[in-house]
């Protein structure tokens, strides 16, 4: 028996268990996007707010995601996933109570504002842990698996957060977050294995972690990876902020039923996150990942002529949905899996960089659908179109210059 020897042993066999562990780390940015999307007209009122300025704080909560990704990539490639992962969900904690407790419209956006940059670590962080653990498919299939857990956050969320309004007002919810964020660090403290042994950042400087930033952006095949799959996220970010007033203030649904028509869409990312689990091997990450692609342009296509045009109301706003956010899973695990495949050595700063650019380009989206709301689906509809639309060039565009590849 080797026991007593505890030097830096290599990561135990990665099970089903650590795969659940890993799904619920990344669930902590889902989870704080999606809890509070019912709650959006009452924390308006509450607050003495304006629409916009309530939707800003999902535009603010994506940008912090953004910066806190950048920070901790390339850190974690030089001291480790694991203190980063606990040192971010710390920092959620604390924010989460601060969002709790906040008596102004600017207090809850910096509450959201931190509460972001500690939640980007689990978030991106989780994702290079499966990579350090598995090869480039084997690390496409559980991230595949990952986002099937993951699902489960945007799934719940908005129903638990309905409910929470029927027996407490807005502020409970940012309770409930605080204590998942206090689950998370003692499971990340106690459960949570280090993946990156000291071998592994023997000769990676801070500044060099950095500058692998530099290397990635200047790759043709990382980038067509990088941008597909960022305005394919930017596309969901668009439908979170937008649907809250849409769904809820222009077609009447009650808050309650809100989480059920929400539900509706992550019930295909979990079929689409099985299916691409199932058929990787068989069709190749590039292949569906294009396939995955144009199948969301054609749903975004759908659904701008629904906002344009009135027609179908609800049900042809909320079927093309379907599939635009189905396809999230599947093109988000495909690219980011591929991106670090390409870049073993800087697996963090990759995964955290895929991340930035994802939540960068969510935050501007979401931006635009609160600069043009109109009281009317239209805004929506056009910036998850036009996010749709442009996944599709630059992962096509990107691939023919590219050439042939796997």
């Amino acid at each position: 028996m080797t026991a007593t020897a505890s030097p830096p042993a290599p990561a135990p066999a990665p099970g089903r268990s650590l795969i659940v562990l890993l799904g619920s780390l990344v669930m902590v940015g889902p989870l704080a996007v999606d809890m509070y999307l019912p709650s959006l007209p009452d924390i308006a009122a509450g607050l003495a707010a304006h629409p916009a300025q309530v939707q800003q704080t999902i535009t603010v909560f994506l940008l912090g995601f953004a910066v806190g990704m950048l920070v901790y990539g390339p850190i974690s490639d030089r001291v480790g996933r694991r203190p980063v992962i606990a040192a971010g969900l710390a920092l959620f904690l604390l924010a989460s109570l601060m969002c709790a407790v906040a008596d102004s419209i600017g207090t809850l956006t910096l509450g959201r504002f931190l509460q972001a940059v500690g939640g980007g670590a689990a978030s991106a962080l989780a994702r290079a842990v499966a990579k350090d653990l598995f090869s480039t498919e084997g690390a496409a299939r559980v991230l595949s698996l990952m986002a099937m857990v993951m699902a489960i956050a945007p799934l719940a969320a908005p129903t638990v957060g309905g409910q929470i309004l029927l027996v407490a007002d807005w502020r409970a919810i940012f309770y409930v977050l605080a204590a998942f964020g206090a689950a998370g660090l003692l499971a990340s403290l106690t459960l949570l294995p280090e993946s990156l042994p000291p071998s592994a950042r023997i000769g990676i400087r801070l500044l060099g972690a950095f500058a692998a930033y530099g290397r990635i952006l200047v790759s043709r095949r990382a980038l067509a990876d990088l941008a597909s799959g960022s305005f394919n996220s930017a596309a969901m970010f668009a439908y979170i902020t937008g649907t809250p007033f849409v769904y809820i203030e222009f077609f009447g649904v009650p808050p309650q039923w809100y989480g059920a028509l929400f539900g509706i869409n992550v019930v295909a990312l979990v079929i689409a996150s099985a299916l691409n689990a199932r058929y990787l091997e068989r069709l190749g990450l590039r292949r569906i990942t294009r396939l995955s692609i144009a199948a969301g342009a054609a749903g975004g296509a759908v659904l701008l002529f629904a906002g344009l045009t009135g027609i179908g109301g609800l049900w042809l706003v909320a079927a093309p949905l379907l599939v635009v956010v189905g396809i999230q899973a599947p093109v988000a695990a495909n690219c980011t899996a591929r991106l670090m495949g390409a870049f073993p050595a800087s697996a963090g700063a990759a995964s955290a960089l895929f991340g930035a650019v994802r939540f960068g380009l969510g935050a501007l989206s979401s931006l635009l659908v609160g600069l043009l709301h109109d009281g009317t689906p239209l805004a929506m509809c056009a910036v998850v179109a036009g996010c749709c639309f442009l996944a599709f060039a630059m992962r096509f565009g990107l691939d023919r210059l590219n050439g042939p590849g796997d």
